[in-house]
């Protein structure tokens, strides 16, 4: 969700829709705190309109041979289920094993993330329906799901349910929604107790966190990955090669819900 799709070059440090850009400013007078060999204060290139979790700017950075990526966090990440601190242990071990970038500075507060500035092409949904550009990203993730990650399997009932209590006390659900869910939610706690084996899953493999770049595929916005089911990384490229079942009914939960928890509004907006 953050990188090289449509782009913006805002002008006198506004971005498109007029709203100056302030926080993205303010987070960039931190620079000397970023431990880079950084000769003056970067400047905001682009705001980089991709993704609804995150907001990203590109960043030329005087003193190093690379632009930046500011990535500003969300806001409120316990109501989509991120953990920037597992988020953090797992790009360590991605970026170790080449198939993620690593970052340049994690910003204590988790605030923000300061990223290298990847030159390259966005993955589209015709490379989903290309077999030869599938089977390397199937590939990417063999390699993904070997990596040994630490940390408790994901339950996605807790998941799932954090999520429903969430739009239950914000009012977003409906009657149809809520026997859907009571139906539902019995075979996601079975699905749980499963005895399947736990791999390091990605979770959101959409074309925008796909990049092709000079060195191959690098995978970005690892924000959702955790210990879990494989099969879902699979679906997302492949829906017939899904050995369970349950995931895709699974997945249209975990992207519904998403999708109505990230239209709520932030902390402290109306």
């Amino acid at each position: 969700m953050d990188q090289l799709g449509s782009r913006l070059s805002p002008p006198a440090g506004r971005d498109r829709r007029g709203a100056v850009v302030t926080e993205a400013l303010t987070l960039i007078d931190t620079w000397r705190d970023w431990g880079l060999p950084l000769v003056s204060r970067p400047r905001l290139i682009e705001r980089i309109e991709v993704g609804k979790t995150n907001r990203n700017y590109r960043l030329q950075a005087p003193g190093l041979d690379e632009d930046l990526l500011l990535r500003i966090n969300h806001p409120d990440p316990a109501r989509l289920g991120i953990d920037r601190e597992r988020e953090r242990r797992i790009i360590d071990l991605t970026a170790q094993a080449r198939l993620s970038r690593p970052y340049r500075h994690w910003d204590p507060a988790q605030r923000f993330v300061v990223f290298p500035y990847l030159e390259g092409r966005t993955w589209t949904h015709a490379d989903f329906e290309d077999s030869k550009q599938t089977a390397r990203l199937r590939q990417t993730l063999n390699r993904l799901h070997e990596i040994e990650s630490p940390g408790t399997r994901r339950s996605y009932h807790a998941y799932l349910l954090d999520y429903w209590q969430r739009l239950e006390q914000a009012g977003r659900t409906d009657p149809a929604l809520e026997r859907a869910w009571r139906d539902f939610e019995p075979r996601l706690r079975a699905f749980d107790r499963g005895n399947w084996p736990a791999r390091l899953v990605h979770h959101d493999l959409i074309p925008d966190n796909i990049l092709e770049t000079t060195d191959g595929l690098c995978l970005i916005d690892w924000e959702y990955a955790a210990p879990g089911h494989p099969d879902i990384d699979v679906w997302t490229v492949d829906p017939a090669a899904v050995s369970e079942p349950f995931v895709a009914e699974m997945m249209d939960w975990i992207n519904g819900l998403w999708e109505r928890l990230i239209g709520l509004p932030e902390p402290n907006k109306p």
